[in-house]
């Protein structure tokens, strides 16, 4: 083999942390979705007892979707971009 297409291997850390941030804030949003939808009252599991099975009907958005789906979203898209960027560490193959 000639060296004439020889690569960086040289580790990156920025590139690394980045990957590892963005899975991090994907992770951390699907953690976060369980609270993110529900009953404003109290706990779900708790008050169907008083209303019965037809209070799914009232189930929405609660405030901690604001933050878990964005960090969802922001991870996708830095590792999106990362990944797309890729190609120019190996100097076109």
């Amino acid at each position: 083999m000639s060296n004439d297409h020889a690569h960086n291997d040289e580790p990156n850390t920025m590139y690394m942390g980045g990957l590892l941030a963005s899975g991090l804030l994907i992770g951390f949003g699907i953690v976060h979705l369980y609270f993110s939808f529900g009953w404003v009252g109290g706990p779900l599991n708790q008050d169907f007892g008083g209303v019965g099975f037809s209070g799914l009907d009232n189930l929405s958005l609660l405030p901690a979707s604001n933050y878990s789906i964005g960090m969802i979203v922001a991870g996708v898209i830095g590792m999106v971009w990362l990944n797309a960027n890729a190609w120019k560490r190996t100097d076109g193959y």
